[in-house]
């Protein structure tokens, strides 16, 4: 097989398995965790936490403006039915997978394990490279040179703000909430059980401050009215 169809092909695999595959590095996240960090604790936490919500917030504004059609958190297959050139996609043909990243690099920032941090960004870019491949011969295939031109001056990861065009659709906060309710929610549930971890570890205490504790509890509540509301409306559609 040609190197640019085996390319392809396990982008398409990688593709399908993207929700649940990447779970594989957290056993080596809690390893990295047990890393002595100091008087750098509280810093790398909060520091850490900052970079997960920032990757989240990129993944909001680029739900919030995507229309119908496209990918998301679709697994079964490729999926496009218009190419998005405005808002975020203007600056960066990839938003959502830097958004995952940012995610992703904020827990190995807690960690303060240098080489776990070099690992993940090594993991993540050849992984992730292969489903952007895949992604990219799709959509050549379907929108021809209307997608190389656009991908000639837009970058795959790093945007150019400069590039900056405004969206063409309003804010749906409603499709953000629908959408990305359990990456929020799931941002704040790693953290504290990375947290409890680090500190039962250490012998730190207490091992979650009733602060921290409050606002779990406050998340936990917030992402089940979400879930249930979700499926109350998956209902009546039907």
């Amino acid at each position: 097989m040609a190197l640019i169809n085996e390319f392809e092909t396990t982008g398409n695999w990688l593709f399908k398995r993207r929700s649940f595959l990447p779970l594989i590095i957290v056993p080596f996240l809690f390893y990295c965790l047990l890393t002595p960090v100091n008087n750098l604790y509280y810093i790398l936490f909060y520091t850490g936490l900052m970079v997960s919500l920032l990757g989240e917030c990129i993944r909001i504004f680029t739900i919030a403006f995507v229309p119908a059609g496209t990918s998301g958190r679709n697994t079964k297959q490729q999926l496009a039915t218009s190419l998005n050139q405005t808002g975020i996609y203007s600056t960066v043909r990839h938003p959502l997978y830097l958004g995952n990243f940012f995610m992703f690099l904020g827990p190995f920032l807690f960690t303060g394990n240098i080489y776990g941090i070099i690992i993940l960004i090594l993991a993540f870019w050849i992984y992730y490279e292969r489903i952007m491949f895949a992604e990219e011969a799709y959509l050549i295939k379907l929108f021809g040179h209307e997608y190389e031109k656009w991908s000639l001056k837009t970058p795959a990861v790093i945007p150019n703000i400069f590039l900056y065009s405004p969206p063409n659709a309003k804010f749906s906060f409603k499709k953000v909430l629908e959408r990305e309710y359990t990456g929020i929610c799931g941002v704040f549930i790693i953290f504290t059980i990375l947290l409890a971890f680090r500190n039962y570890h250490f012998n730190f205490h207490p091992i979650i401050s009733d602060n921290w504790a409050i606002i779990f509890i406050g998340n936990i509540f917030v992402y089940l009215i979400l879930r249930t509301l979700k499926k109350i409306d998956r209902r009546k559609s039907k």
